[in-house]
């Protein structure tokens, strides 16, 4: 009878040792996280995450160049989800077998284009392309004060602003990449990288990243650039004297959210996409980044409410940015060697 007993009684421990393992219980084992978007718009939402499910984590702060040459060229594993960064990086990774397909009970409000069909990224923000232009110094300078701030692309290749306006170097920034694949699907391949060179050779350098761009153009290293909406109004926000212009059809991104196959926290990983789907986690991550929501029902921040989405490039496709990135790349380094 004993025995029995005792059988029992392992049994019943190796049961409670398996819920442990598997059920939904906080994993003291850390989900990783890349995050694409800045670090601290990152953690406002991965400490929400921790409050709400005790579940630890590592954030790892990448532009999205780094993020694709980590997880497509060197193979990196262990890393848990993607969050933020272009729907065309989730598209190569999705391409490449790298993600998962989950689909969230949380995205079924999100509208069919913000999404993947098959799961494999859902958007959780969107952002559009814009020119930023520090006021105090444009009308400090003797040689641009009396010149209308620039509302397309061609306006800032004149002479007199050789050397004041900065772009995203598409190598290695989500947002430089957005900005000659977008023009890529409006005006062709050709004209599109002939004027990224133009643009480059009027830049005073091309930056590692975006929100680069847009911190120098803050202080006033440059007069003028090119990068997403919401990273100039971060500095806007905080007093600076920054005139945004999105010009006629802008190219933008869905940041998405997707889970590597490479990761060892399937179920924690789920848990955060659920959490940074939900209404709350979107209204928050707007209010901190000044973007723009995909549920239909948020409304959207008063710095953002001149944004008119009809008058951005419609067209454009994440799936052939993804397609034509390794090409347009190669083109953009022959060109600019």
């Amino acid at each position: 009878m004993w025995k029995k007993g005792i059988v029992f009684l392992m049994l019943l421990a190796s049961v409670i040792i398996i819920y442990t393992l598997y059920s939904g219980s906080p994993n003291n084992q850390p989900l990783k996280v890349y995050v694409i978007f800045q670090e601290d718009e990152g953690r406002i939402l991965l400490e929400k995450f921790k409050k709400q499910t005790e579940q630890a984590y590592e954030i790892i702060r990448m532009s999205s160049g780094e993020a694709s040459y980590h997880l497509l060229t060197m193979n990196k594993s262990g890393i848990d989800v993607v969050l933020g960064g272009p729907a065309d990086l989730h598209e190569q990774l999705r391409n490449s077998g790298k993600s998962v397909s989950y689909f969230s009970p949380k995205s079924d409000n999100i509208p069919l284009q913000y999404k993947n069909k098959e799961g494999y990224w859902t958007g959780m923000y969107m952002g559009a392309l814009a020119i930023g232009v520090n006021q105090q110094i444009w009308q400090r300078d003797p040689k641009l004060a009396s010149l209308p701030l620039p509302q397309r692309y061609e306006d800032l290749l004149l002479p007199e602003l050789k050397g004041k306006i900065e772009i995203p170097d598409p190598e290695t920034s989500g947002t430089g990449y957005t900005l000659l694949a977008s023009l890529a699907q409006q005006r062709g391949e050709d004209a599109a990288i002939q004027l990224m060179q133009a643009l480059k050779k009027q830049s005073s350098s091309t930056t590692f990243a975006g929100i680069t761009s847009a911190q120098r153009l803050a202080v006033g290293d440059v007069a003028a650039v090119v990068c997403f909406l919401g990273d100039q109004l971060r500095f806007t926000n905080s007093g600076y004297d920054i005139h945004s212009f999105i010009p006629p059809q802008a190219g933008w991104e869905i940041g998405a959210v997707s889970i590597l196959k490479s990761g060892n926290n399937t179920t924690a990983a789920k848990k955060l996409v659920d959490f940074v789907l939900s209404k709350e986690a979107q209204t928050d991550y707007m209010n901190a980044a000044f973007s723009l929501p995909v549920l239909p029902d948020i409304p959207v921040h008063p710095l953002l409410s001149h944004v008119k989405l009809e008058n951005l490039l419609v067209t454009y496709r994440f799936d052939v940015a993804a397609q034509r990135r390794e090409q347009l790349l190669t083109r953009w380094r022959a060109v600019k060697e």
